[in-house]
């Protein structure tokens, strides 16, 4: 028997404030606040219908530490978007009253695939004790790290329990093209809130028989991501995640090598929600949870099994949380020098490979110092270069030495695999545009 499955139900004792019984029903006012699925002791995911009512409640309970049995934070909702089922898609945000001249900005993206309910169900229950943490390491936390939830950024898929969106669109690969709306809305939240922490959180099955650990976790790979951020995104995943969850009671381990026939999604491939947010300069981490049983008392108790993957998704949060807290000079110098150096203009631009996979030959080549469009491309590629923040000179010129820089080779470059235009490359003085054949 694997180790993490003989260790399943300590890891859930040890788990603070996960319920191993229903929790009791609760409003704004002096009860507890909470979810539909704690109430019913993890046997069912809590519905749309129950979460708006949850953060009403949750922001009609905690306004600020005038409120006694509160902590001192601030908690908002704000709509950033509509599904395409006209759906409401909501920022969560927790902050101190007191903050540091620059706290850390942490974005939880908690649910792009709606068959995969774990992770919101980890965020709402983290929204709200972070609200009710009276403690002083609590209040030190909330001055340090401004914590942001996008807790269902897919309701439409949440809603039906699909992965997709209701147009059939697989939300973690449309972060270049943000042609849906639940894509321009996460976007539109790196865009204005700018993020230093993005922490995309995801389950996934695999066949019983495959010794995948109950656990994974990852950071961008995407050759293009400034390596000041990398190596930051490799500590937070692989020694503050990755340390954790095995401290909580469950094997973890990177996902791509995790003993899967296949590969799936943990490569460089920019349209990924971890690609895409440290390309725009900030340090990403992807969990993914197990959703098979591992032990005989999961496969005898749904409740337990969701428990477990609901508790596994809140140790990585916590562990992200610390990291912002304890090590948030680090990070903001970090996301700073990314956008600096990009402001200069790269040198190269890769459009294929990642970190363990080297750059196929024509997938990597000199930056050219900008791109032209005609108007008819400028057309068809002006709503996702608008989502990616990207500047357009009135002559329809886009130069690279800008924050979107990388995104814009990546959206217009004719070597670019996800391009939505086929621009003209203008390259710098003293060089000539390279050929695709010569790579």
């Amino acid at each position: 028997m694997r180790l993490w499955a003989t260790r399943t139900v300590l890891a859930m004792a040890l788990v603070a404030g996960v319920a191993l019984a229903p929790a009791p029903a609760g409003g704004g006012r002096g009860g507890r606040v909470s979810t539909g699925f704690e109430r019913r002791g993890g046997t069912v995911w809590t519905t749309v219908a129950e979460e708006r009512d949850y953060l009403r409640d949750l922001v009609a309970a905690a306004p600020g530490p005038e409120r006694a049995g509160w902590g001192a934070a601030r908690v908002t909702v704000t709509r950033v978007g509509t599904s395409a089922r006209g759906r409401a898609v909501d920022l969560i945000t927790v902050a101190g009253t007191r903050s540091v001249p620059e706290p850390v900005r942490v974005l939880f993206v908690c649910g792009q695939h709606g068959d995969e309910p774990a992770g919101r169900e980890a965020c709402l229950k983290l929204v709200r004790d972070l609200a009710a943490d009276r403690s002083p390491a609590g209040r030190r936390l909330l001055e340090r790290v401004t914590v942001l939830v996008l807790a269902t950024p897919n309701p439409d898929g949440s809603a039906a329990g699909t992965r997709a969106t209701a147009e059939g669109v697989d939300l973690n690969r449309d972060h270049v093209a943000v042609g849906s709306p639940e894509a321009r809305a996460i976007r539109r939240v790196l865009r204005e809130a700018r993020p230093h922490i993005v922490h995309d959180l995801h389950e996934f099955t695999v066949p019983a028989d495959t010794a995948a650990p109950p656990a994974l976790y990852l950071w961008p790979r995407n050759l293009n991501v400034a390596p000041e951020l990398r190596s930051l995104s490799i500590e937070l995943a692989r020694d503050r995640i990755g340390t954790a969850l095995p401290a909580a009671g469950w094997a973890a381990g990177v996902y791509g090598e995790d003993g899967t026939a296949r590969q799936l999604g943990g490569d460089g491939d920019e349209r990924l929600l971890r690609n895409a947010a440290a390309l725009d300069h900030a340090v990403a981490v992807l969990v993914e949870v197990g959703t098979r049983p591992v032990s005989a008392l999961e496969r005898a108790d749904p409740g337990l099994l969701g428990r477990r993957r609901v508790a596994a998704h809140l140790v990585a949060a916590q562990a992200t949380l610390r990291m912002a807290a304890e090590r948030g000079d680090a990070i903001t110098a970090a996301v700073r020098t990314s956008r600096e150096r990009a402001e200069r203009g790269g040198e190269v631009v890769y459009f294929d490979g990642a970190d363990n996979v080297p750059a196929g030959r024509g997938a990597v080549g000199p930056m050219p110092c900008a791109y032209r469009l005609t108007p008819d491309l400028y057309a068809s590629a002006r709503a996702a270069l608008a989502e990616h923040g990207v500047r357009v000179q009135p002559d329809l010129r886009v130069p690279t030495a800008q924050p979107a820089g990388v995104m814009a080779a990546l959206l217009l470059d004719p070597r670019a695999r996800f391009a939505v235009a086929m621009a003209t490359t203008e390259p710098c003085a003293g060089t000539s545009a390279p050929h695709a054949d010569a790579l």
